[in-house]
């Protein structure tokens, strides 16, 4: 029993994250319709600037925090800036901006590669290697930290989206752009905002991430493919969406690499195959969107 909970500590962990490059790719998607498989980049390079503020330049680990997730939000402005807006004031289909966000992927792994070489690079973590043991629950420090920040910023998001005039404009966007832009929104400002928010999402997955893994630069390929099979699970159309497809995702994972009699390699394979069988049988999701409730 023991040994079960303490998988399912570490899955929930790893869960969590996957939820959060979820909800990225579910803040940009919803009231654009864009899919932007840069997430998992913006993660690595977000754990790069957490090694540089928080290992190398040895700030306090909050404020290195805080910087590099602003450091994001800017970065995800000034992606949408100048790949995505161009595009969509030109009137391209979707899929142009689509391509282009996939060539933007290409820049940050090569930025990423040129800066910091292959070696991965160290970040520290938030309360330090040990172990917190609560019963026959027990598991790492960075584990329940990890577990507290996403749940903490799922329920701020989730406050955003449903008691805000501002998510509420974000919404309606989702469910409407014509309307929307009828009712006086401004759907360049929500794009703009939609993809910073993605960013900053991201790169807190990054930081919370790169302290077990280190950071390296072939690390957001993984993270992409996972938060989009978790998003796929859960349903575009809820943020509850994400964070239930990636737990389900984690759990599937670690279970199948503990229990099952398949060698870890093929075990990697655990997403691609959710992934086909969600697209197949039930492509909407576990959650229906806001517009499909009754």
């Amino acid at each position: 029993m023991r040994d079960f909970l303490e998988l399912a500590v570490s899955a929930t962990a790893s869960g969590c994250v996957y939820a959060l490059v979820a909800l990225a790719y579910l803040v940009m998607t919803r009231p654009t319709g864009i899919i932007n498989f840069a997430v998992g980049e913006w993660a690595a390079v977000a754990a790069f600037g957490g090694f540089l503020t928080l290992t190398h330049a040895e700030w306090p680990y909050a404020a290195g925090i805080a910087a590099v997730t602003a450091a994001m939000f800017a970065v995800g402005w000034a992606t949408e800036r100048l790949t995505v807006r161009p595009l969509v004031e030109r009137g391209a289909p979707v899929l142009a901006p689509i391509l282009a966000l996939l060539g933007m992927l290409v820049v940050f792994r090569e930025l990423i590669s040129v800066g910091f070489g292959p070696d991965p690079r160290p970040l520290p973590q938030a309360f330090g290697f040990g172990r917190l043991e609560i019963g026959l629950v027990a598991g790492s420090y960075q584990s329940f930290f990890t577990i507290g920040v996403v749940l903490g910023l799922f329920a701020l998001t989730w406050w955003f989206f449903e008691r805000t005039l501002a998510g509420r404009a974000f919404e309606a966007v989702a469910i409407d752009r014509r309307a929307a832009a009828l009712m006086g929104i401004d759907l360049s400002r929500v794009t703009a905002l939609s993809f910073a928010g993605g960013a900053a999402i991201a790169g807190v997955a990054g930081l919370l991430v790169a302290p077990n893994t280190s950071a390296h630069y072939m690390m957001g390929l993984p993270l992409a493919v996972q938060g989009f099979t978790a998003l796929v699970i859960g349903g575009v159309g809820r943020v509850e969406g994400a964070l239930v497809g990636g737990l389900i995702l984690a759990f599937a994972e670690q279970l199948t690499v503990r229990y099952a009699p398949v060698p870890p390699g093929l075990a990697m394979g655990v997403p691609l195959v959710l992934l086909i069988l969600f697209l197949l049988v039930r492509p909407t999701g576990l959650l229906a969107a806001r517009e499909a409730r009754a």
